[in-house]
């Protein structure tokens, strides 16, 4: 088989069944091994990622014979599946099992949806029973109540001692949980775990002679411990799935209830496992989606009873075979390295500075490139010394004969015909002329439009101006930083506004884990310091009202200081000449790693400003496990998970925001609202998860 051959086949799954089904394992080997540059017996034993739990290693040999030997099983599978999303999924992840490039994990990953939660599937109400199996820190459950926020009960079971205490304790404060240290099986028995307590550590059974290293566990079924009917089944039991489902069976069948099943820790779980549920209870539809950028890990089936699929769902997709040639095509996968997209994104002004590289209008080209193979320029006229690109390996800058209006239109009118998307930060006058020219001569190029926008600046904006309308019409993708803005623009506006946050990503070499253990009694801002916008007056002053009752707590500001500002600061220090021990101005931090570091050892990130679009601060923040001070600017919601890690006061209000610094360093909580802020901001402001978002709304 030729290597153009064996690489068209991974474009659809009818070609990769046919191919399975006429072409041996020598043959397929030698194809992969010649397309990968790699000697077979090494492509033999490349690791695969996933798939490394149970009956097979996860080297490609065992994955290449359970697809020759179970291709009639994938076939069922295929013809089972409910939706376009799903099948694009499954194209995606059966190409990477015969040619493991990470090109084909980009294109299965759900960057839209919490896992276990895709909106499109799940409907969940106060009538729920959600039984979390692989409980781990109560990570899901947590992500279960933000979303749903309603239910009758919760039962979690998670075997590691560690996990099933530091559970109980992030569970604590919700009502109607019930946490359990067991693993779930098909009876009742007792395992060994092997792991160091991650989500990764794994169940196998107990043999005599162990050594002292592994440590036996309780094991339950479902049918025997839970009692009332459960409504919602999730299982992530590193590759007891099966198992666990066959002590579930009496729920399955009598209950009926919508399941989320892990299927990438065994090679065969992606067919066995609902094969195994269509067995126990006919009726069900399936749904798969697949939930890591890089790795091939969390992939999850959703078998729902037809009765529960949200309104939203249409009636789907009823096969008893393969899709026609016609519909095949509309979900044929990109070939690895074959449709590079072009972007360019121009500067409103002056150009970009070094700074812009490390806030989202730098990091999101950066992320396209890096992750999506993408081939982006950012443009404009030269503003000094880029030092911050030495953090972008591939990110291109387009320096133009000066940053005016004039040179930037002729710009784009030359790179027009061969860009395929317009990158722009704002709704700026500068850019209505520059789409004009574009979509003159590239209608079918897309323009995505990142608004940065905050109620100060969006509520004046003449929006019937016949330029503006004009404008926004040609923008294919218009987002907000923010979901209350989101909200508000998609009620005042006639365009649909998109939501995709300024989110984290990690330029540093300082891994930004979580210890509360290592903090200390600090409150940390960074930004400009003095402006008007970030209000730094109203931190000192709420501070010095604090600090009589806070003798233990310092106060930490990272950043330039305006100039303006200066007299300002004059004043404080003679007003309260004892707080000089214990206010440190840190100065312009540019080294990532020392600025992390300053993150790292804060308890609570303080932003009294008066207003932000979506402050790259708050998710840097959320990830160093900040709980947040902040005034009530428009996604104050946002950035405290509305309540969950930090405190708002209104704007400009000098004893408002002391008494919230007050309460947030007093509180008995304070550890736990530093621990959820950075697992909610692993969730949420995962900056690769976003950008993902964001190239799949731009190109789909």
């Amino acid at each position: 088989m030729e290597q153009q051959e064996f690489l068209d086949a991974l474009n659809d799954y009818r070609s990769i069944s046919q191919m399975l089904k006429t072409c041996s394992y020598e043959e397929i080997l030698a194809a992969a091994s010649a397309v990968g540059q790699l000697d077979p017996k090494d492509m033999e034993q490349h690791p695969m990622g996933g798939y490394s739990k149970g009956r097979t290693s996860g080297a490609y040999r065992f994955v290449l014979q359970d697809l020759l030997k179970n291709v009639g099983h994938y076939d069922w599978l295929y013809s089972q599946l409910a939706d376009e999303r799903s099948l694009r999924t499954f194209n995606s992840l059966m190409a990477y099992r015969l040619y493991p490039s990470p090109e084909f994990l980009r294109l299965a990953y759900d960057a839209e949806n919490p896992q276990y939660f895709d909106r499109s599937i799940i409907s969940c109400d106060e009538r729920e029973v959600f039984a979390d199996c692989g409980g781990f820190t109560g990570d899901t459950a947590e992500s279960y109540i933000r979303q749903f926020g309603k239910y009758k009960h919760i039962y979690v079971y998670e075997p590691s001692p560690e996990n099933a205490a530091v559970c109980r304790k992030n569970l604590s404060k919700y009502k109607r949980i019930t946490v359990r240290q067991c693993g779930v099986g098909e009876k009742s028995s007792s395992l060994i775990i092997r792991g160091s307590g991650t989500s990764g550590s794994f169940m196998e059974q107990q043999t005599a002679g162990e050594d002292a290293g592994s440590e036996g566990v309780r094991i339950i079924s479902l049918d025997e411990d839970i009692r009332e009917r459960i409504t919602f089944l999730k299982m992530d039991v590193e590759g007891f799935e099966i198992p666990a489902l066959l002590g579930t069976k009496r729920h399955i069948r009598e209950d009926f209830p919508k399941l989320a099943i892990c299927t990438y820790h065994i090679v065969s779980d992606m067919w066995e496992i609902p094969r195994l549920i269509d067995t126990i209870r006919p009726g069900y539809r399936f749904f798969l989606r697949h939930y890591e950028l890089t790795q091939n890990w969390e992939t999850v089936i959703y078998a729902i009873p037809p009765e529960c699929l949200p309104d939203i769902q249409s009636a789907g997709r009823t096969v008893s075979g393969f899709k026609t040639p016609e519909e095949a095509s509309g979900i044929a996968m990109k070939k690895p390295g074959l449709t590079q997209k072009r972007i360019i994104s121009p500067a409103h002004n002056e150009g970009w500075t070094d700074m812009q590289l490390l806030k989202d209008c730098g990091v999101i080209p950066y992320l396209l490139c890096k992750n999506h193979g993408c081939d982006i320029c950012m443009a404009g006229g030269h503003r000094g010394k880029y030092p911050n690109l030495e953090y972008m390996p591939g990110l291109k800058m387009e320096f133009l004969p000066d940053g005016s209006l004039e040179s930037m239109a002729d710009y784009i009118e030359k790179e027009s015909a061969d860009t395929d998307c317009l990158l722009l930060y704002g709704c700026y006058p500068f850019y209505e002329p520059l789409a004009d020219i574009y979509k003159k001569i590239n209608p079918q190029g897309k323009i995505a439009l990142a608004l940065d926008a905050n109620s100060h600046w969006m509520d004046r904006i003449q929006w019937t101006d016949e330029n503006f309308q004009r404008f926004m019409r040609q923008c294919d993708v218009i987002t907000a930083a923010g979901r209350t803005m989101q909200r508000h623009l998609n009620e005042k506006w006639p365009w649909a506004i998109e939501y995709i946050p300024n989110g984290f990503y990690n330029f540093s070499n300082e891994p930004m884990d979580f210890d509360y253990n290592k903090k200390e009694n600090v409150i940390l801002t960074a930004g400009r310091l003095g402006t008007m916008q970030k209000a730094t007056h109203v931190l000192l002053e709420a501070f010095a009202l604090a600090a009589g009752k806070l003798p233990e707590w310092e106060l930490h500001l990272a950043g330039s200081v305006a100039k303006e500002f200066e007299n300002v600061l004059e004043s404080f220090w003679k007003r309260f000449p004892e707080l000089k021990g214990r206010i440190r101005f840190l100065g312009h931090i540019s080294d990532r790693d020392v600025l992390y570091k300053e993150y790292k050892k804060a308890k609570i990130f303080a932003l009294p400003s008066t207003f932000e679009g979506g402050a790259n601060v708050i998710a840097e923040a959320l990830y160093a496990g900040n709980a947040i001070a902040i005034t009530k600017i428009d996604e104050y919601g946002d950035a405290t998970d509305y309540g969950r890690c930090g405190l708002a006061s209104e704007i400009g209000d000098i004893s408002g925001f002391a008494d919230i610094l007050l309460k947030l360093c007093r509180s008995e909580h304070l550890e736990e609202m530093c621990r959820h802020a950075h697992e909610y901001a692993k969730s949420e402001y995962d900056m690769e998860k976003i950008v993902a978002r964001l190239y799949t709304m731009i190109f789909g």
